[in-house]
């Protein structure tokens, strides 16, 4: 776990675009908030977060509402059982027996369901789930950025990658400013090709994004079995 002033201020040697007296950074710092929210969005993809949570079930019920950053499940532990229960496999024509052995569970929109109604302290069952990473929240007052949530979760090996992949999403803005000024310059009837320095650099950080981040083996195939 870091912080996004920490990953703000490696922004600023890899961008070369560090604060200046006098001087407006050619990429604002919500800019950068954003792009890099953005990329964590992506990073769920390779590498969800891993979690745990107690589940909170009411006296006489058999569901609890999963938590806000709930993403899949990896499975709910029983310490009163000492045991794992088991996921609900559906499929056509299957009848459903109740075996007391082997509990099941499902989940459904944002709750998750229990096959048995059960007696049970607190911290008896706990859920151990993928999550989405939280956003750097900010909030923004004149010149003044205050931010209200800047824990960064996303694992140390992925930081490189990560900028990169910001990077490419900052240039995003330049890279319109320069199409709607060459569109004047080029030849449409001969089919000269746009040249965007730009979209070309984009294209470079993009490309090291998808090769840092083929080092390391998706965590996603779990999520997904």
């Amino acid at each position: 776990m870091t912080t996004w002033t920490r990953i703000l201020a490696k922004l600023d040697l890899f961008l070369d675009d560090a604060e200046r007296a006098g001087a407006t950074r050619l990429f604002p710092v919500p800019l950068r908030v954003e792009a890099w929210n953005w990329a964590q969005s992506i990073l769920t993809h390779h590498t969800p977060r891993e979690r745990l949570a107690i589940l909170t079930i009411e006296t006489g019920k058999r569901q609890a509402v999963l938590p806000s950053d709930f993403l899949a499940m990896e499975g709910i532990y029983d310490a009163d059982r000492e045991r794992w229960w088991r996921p609900m496999r559906r499929r056509p024509g299957d009848v459903r027996y109740t075996d007391e052995e082997l509990p099941e569970f499902w989940t459904w929109s944002n709750q998750v369901f229990l096959e048995d109604e059960i007696s049970y302290t607190a911290g008896d069952l706990t859920l151990y789930y993928w999550a989405y990473y939280p956003d750097v929240e900010y909030t923004v007052a004149g010149d003044t950025i205050t931010y209200t949530q800047e824990q960064v979760y996303t694992p140390m090996w992925a930081e490189l990658a990560m900028c990169h992949l910001v990077t490419a999403t900052c240039m995003m803005p330049g890279e319109v400013f320069a199409s709607d000024i060459n569109q004047y310059k080029i030849r449409i009837e001969s089919g000269t090709p746009l040249h965007n320095p730009r979209a070309q650099s984009a294209d470079f950080h993009l490309t090291w994004w998808n090769t840092l981040m083929d080092k390391f083996p998706p965590a996603r195939d779990a999520v997904m079995e």
